[in-house]
């Protein structure tokens, strides 16, 4: 008889252990799912698994993120968390296994209390999913949906790995914004600086011409001069009223309703408007394509990805969808009613109802969207700055001027 096992091969890995630490060493096994089995089979939380008598082979790498007692929980660290979970059921690890494996890694972790809360209900009885959707780990709500999909058709590793992409891609999406902006945020403040430097310490010295007998200031000058003595005199008060302002600014975009107000009227702007437009759209339908290449049902499907948009204004739209659809309205038809959806980009969704392919269609409108925000991005980026730069340089090119008349008009009665 011909012998069919699986030979054995010798596995090198890095991994945590109960208390957190770091360690290395080397695991006998089949293949990569296995040697990873036995890793938590013995208390260890694996970082990587790979084959050092296979040059050239690639490594298994599990994301961890930074441990650390308490803290603010980032969108790294979540997409981390579901890609974890996704690759030790991927191994063949069971729910069982992998959720108290999970809980001790990261017990000294900001996730740990809800971690534990998530394994305690499922040891409870209660569903992954419905346990997923009471914990506080702080997921989007898609990813109970995918996870709820996932265990109704026996591939829940593979919903959860769907889910951690679309995590990652929008937590990258947000990176490179915030990235894009930190020169123009930059070169606004340090524009500000420099006004604020030129008025106050700058133009108060040239208040005696207002009182020289032999200059006739320009009324520009004049009030230029005693704006900028009046700021110095009170700058306790402006100051304090600044940093009031700031305050109040920041608490009241922590605040949903005020960041869903912003972003609705940005939405309607010129050139960011689009733009955000853009980039919702490419978010929804990638989000709704993959619900529904998980087999949630549309109606379903529809209710959850609108939860994904930020816009309220999108989703009031797309909350009267489910009932078109159970009218006999296909998708397409919805869509095209809606006079923030492109028209270009219905004939895919059309293609995909009449193959049976709509899930993948939407992926790819998703990414098309997405590709066409980030161009809108680069522009809108390209705009700012240079009307930054002009703002600011006007500001101070006014107050020199204005300056400059003042001194002028000293030198004319001179003569």
């Amino acid at each position: 008889m011909q012998n069919t096992a699986v030979p054995e091969r010798t596995y090198s890995y890095r991994a945590l252990d109960a208390d957190g630490r770091a360690c290395q060493g080397l695991v006998v096994a089949g293949d990569e799912a296995s040697a990873i089995r036995d890793l938590v089979q013995q208390g260890l939380m694996p970082i990587s698994v790979n084959a050092p008598n296979a040059p050239g082979s690639p490594t298994k790498s599990l994301a961890r993120p930074s441990l650390g007692g308490g803290g603010r929980v980032s969108g790294a660290d979540r997409v981390s968390l579901v890609q974890e979970l996704a690759t030790l059921l991927g191994a063949g690890i069971s729910l069982a296994e992998a959720l108290p494996s999970l809980a001790e890694a990261y017990a000294a972790h900001a996730l740990g209390p809800s971690l534990a809360g998530l394994d305690r209900d499922v040891r409870a009885g209660q569903r992954f999913s419905e346990a997923l959707a009471r914990s506080q780990l702080g997921l989007p709500p898609y990813v109970v949906a995918l996870a709820e999909a996932g265990e109704a058709g026996g591939e829940l590793a593979g919903a959860l790995r769907d889910a951690a992409v679309q995590m990652e891609h929008e937590r990258r999406i947000g990176q490179e914004l915030r990235n894009a902006l930190v020169y123009p945020v930059v070169l606004v403040l340090s524009g500000v600086l420099a006004v604020l430097v030129i008025f106050i310490g700058v133009v108060p010295r040239f208040a005696s011409l207002l009182k020289s007998s032999r200059a006739d200031v320009p009324a520009l000058s004049r009030a230029v001069i005693e704006a900028g003595l009046f700021v110095k005199q009170n700058l306790l008060a402006f100051g304090v009223g600044g940093t009031a302002l700031v305050l109040i600014t920041v608490v009241a975009l922590s605040r949903p309703n005020v960041r869903a107000a912003l972003f609705d009227s940005l939405s309607r702007a010129p050139v960011v408007g689009p733009w955000l437009l853009r980039l919702e759209i490419g978010r929804w339908t990638t989000v709704l394509g993959q619900l529904l290449a998980n087999r949630v049902p549309i109606i379903n499907a529809l209710v959850l990805s609108a939860g994904a948009l930020r816009l309220r204004r999108l989703r009031d739209d797309l909350a009267a969808a489910p009932r078109e659809l159970e009218r006999g309205r296909t998708l397409s038809d919805v869509l095209g009613g809606l006079d923030w959806f492109p028209p270009t980009r219905l004939n895919l969704v059309r293609v995909g109802e009449r193959s049976g392919e709509l899930p993948r269609m939407l992926a790819v409108l998703g990414a098309m969207e997405t590709d066409a925000a980030r161009t809108l991005q680069k522009r809108a980026l390209a705009l700012i700055e240079p009307a930054a730069i002009l703002l600011i340089g006007g500001v101070i090119g006014f107050i020199m001027v204005a300056v400059m008349m003042a001194i002028t008009s000293l030198n004319t009665v001179a003569l």
